[in-house]
This record gives structure tokens, sequence and C-alpha cells, in this order.
């Protein structure tokens, strides 16, 4: 009777031990991390279509490219080709537009995808002012960030004609 206790409480310490391990191992792989980021991207691929239905409306489809330099705590994607690809539909600068993002550094890619809207003022100069705001969802990963989930939000400047710089910041994990 003894040893059936004893082995009964040894099969309950060991389950208690095997739920935890489960827990501890589900927890940081779920463990999100915070991220965050700045870029100077330049226009490589830069058009305009005037729709002429109200003065200054048009879409523009662009391409820019530039480095993600991380300036968080977690050293995500410090480094890596940044490529993104937007579309604006825009009246006199205003409007809303839609970006897709990919990030890529040695063999590992992110991909994400963004909405926000786009404002434009007039310096005292008269020369025009656009910033950008939005969020971005990760919506694919490659390589260590295969499954990966979250997103950020980022904030973004005109400063010339060719260049934007962008600070982004946010959460992800890697979905198991």
């Amino acid at each position: 009777m003894k040893i059936f206790k004893s082995n009964r409480w040894m099969g309950l310490l060991i389950s208690l031990i095997f739920i935890f391990s489960l827990c501890v191992a589900f927890s940081t792989a779920q463990e999100k991390m915070k991220t965050a980021g700045k870029a100077t991207i330049t226009y490589t691929v830069q058009e305009t279509i005037d729709v002429d239905d109200t003065e200054g409306h048009a879409l523009l489809i662009s391409k820019i490219e530039g480095t993600n330099v991380s300036t968080g705590e977690h050293k995500f994607m410090d480094g890596a080709k940044v490529v993104v690809m937007g579309f604006g539909d825009y009246v006199k600068g205003n409007g809303p537009h839609l970006t897709y993002l990919k990030m890529s550094l040695n063999g590992d890619v992110v991909f994400a995808k963004g909405k926000g809207k786009t404002k434009t003022t007039l310096s005292p100069e008269g020369k025009p002012i656009s910033t950008l705001e939005g969020t971005a969802t990760y919506i694919k990963g490659e390589g260590k960030y295969k499954n990966i989930q979250g997103g950020y939000t980022y904030k973004a400047k005109r400063i010339s004609s060719t260049e934007i710089v962008v600070e982004m910041e946010g959460k992800y994990f890697i979905k198991e």
C-alpha cells in the first residue's frame, strides 16, 4: 500500500513538473518583444496620377528603400534592408495611405501591412511639409521570424523631395 501511495505521489509530482515546463516554454515562446527603430528611406519609384475630379486630387504609388537602425533595447532587425511599397489617395497632399513593408537581414525577413494618414502643411516659406502616421501588422516572416505576430506604430516626416525619416515602435512574438 505504501509503494502504491508513493508511486501516486511520484506520478503527481512528475505530472506537475511536466505541466510547469510546458507553461514556461509556452510563455517564453509567446513573450512579446518590444521594438523601436528609425530609418531614412529614399524613393526609388514615385509615380503620380492626377484624378482631376477635385483640385489637387492625385493617386501616388511609390517604392522607398533604406536601412533600419534599431533604437530599442531589443535589437530587432538592426541593419536590415527596408523596402516600403505604398499607395496614397491625396488631395493637396492630404489623405489615406496603404503600405507594405519588407525588412530583410541575413536571410531573416518580415513583412507588414500598414495604413495611415498623410498630412501636408506649408512652411512659412511656402514649401510643403508632409508627415505620415499609422499602424502596421506583421503578416509574414521567414527564417527566425517565421510565424511572427504583432505590429507597430509609425511616424514619418518627408525631409526632401526624395527622402523620408521614419520612426517605429511596437511589439512582436513568434507564434508556436
